[in-house]
């Protein structure tokens, strides 16, 4: 029989919850719960108040045999009229096992403690960040921070890798297309071929290959081709409101007008849009190599 089994069984041949008899010896229930459960052991000092309150003798609590506790019951009476300790000491040294590890899931003398803040909670717009308190040996605090250096390398790595995949990937995909549609563009559409020499239409449509595929890798990037292309695409105009009667002539007017600006807003945000393509590909095409440069120092982390 294990001592986590003794102390289960003695402590219902007396008839006490492990909430009763963790209030006798100063510990607290879930203490108590895990000697039972022999997931931890009491220390010297706690094994002997409970002898004196079962009734029993260290070595029957300590022994791996089973033996009667009742026949070295009166060994152990003496001591209990006499006390070697003060009461008030034994309540000291159990509010020093109040904590456990977090990690390695055994009590923590109070001189011992290493308190971690976990953040459970990042916060949003107008909310603060909550936090929890965890207690750590001090070299099991040692281990999961390493851990948690280790695991954000691993991100970082992982991170590193997708922002690659991202940029390249969707960069070439829309600089191959780009190229194509030029090429296509330059040499069946008639006025372009009429005006535009094969050879020259060939460079003009890796041109523009090379720029779009450098402004998607930038945008993606996350440098500031972004933000331009941003601006300029939602480049517009505030259209005038209409004034009209309240007749058959004034409402098919005012449906009329609205139908009008309309299609001239449209208009407005597909040149503010082609705007915003051909600036955002200029600026890209020059930005292209100092932004992979930044890049491949900082392992693309500041990549979407």
């Amino acid at each position: 029989m294990t001592l986590g089994q003794k102390i289960k069984k003695l402590r219902n041949e007396k008839n006490l919850t492990q909430k009763e008899l963790a209030d006798q010896i100063y510990v607290t229930f879930q203490t108590v719960s895990k000697w039972e459960k022999d997931e931890n052991e009491p220390d010297v000092a706690t094994l002997r108040e409970l002898a004196k309150l079962f009734g029993c003798s260290m070595d029957y609590l300590l022994s791996e045999e089973e033996v009667e506790a009742k026949e070295e019951k009166v060994e152990e009476v003496t001591p209990v009229v006499v006390p070697t300790e003060p009461v008030t000491k034994t309540v000291i040294i159990h509010q020093k096992e109040l904590h456990v590890c977090a990690r390695c899931k055994k009590d923590i003398p109070d001189g011992e403690v290493e308190i971690d803040h976990v953040c459970v909670h990042n916060g949003g717009r107008g909310r603060s960040a909550e936090y929890r308190d965890d207690y750590y040996h001090k070299e099991c605090l040692e281990e999961v921070n390493k851990e948690r250096k280790e695991a954000a390398r691993l991100a970082k790595i992982a991170h590193g890798k997708h922002g690659r995949k991202l940029t390249f990937g969707w960069g070439i995909a829309s600089g191959v297309v780009a190229l194509v549609a030029a090429l296509v563009v330059f040499l069946v559409v008639p006025q372009c071929k009429e005006y535009v020499h094969p050879g020259m239409a060939v460079v003009y449509s890796i041109l523009i290959g090379y720029g779009i595929f450098a402004m998607i890798y930038c945008i993606l990037s996350g440098s500031y081709i972004c933000d331009v292309f941003t601006w300029c695409a939602g480049l517009s105009i505030k259209m005038p409101g209409i004034i009209f009667s309240w007749d058959i002539e004034g409402f098919i007017w005012a449906i009329s007008m609205k139908i009008v600006l309309a299609i001239i807003g449209f208009s407005i945000g597909v040149l503010a849009l082609i705007f915003a393509i051909f600036a955002s590909a200029a600026l890209a095409s020059i930005s292209f190599p100092f932004i992979l440069v930044h890049n491949v120092a900082t392992d693309y982390e500041d990549s979407f």
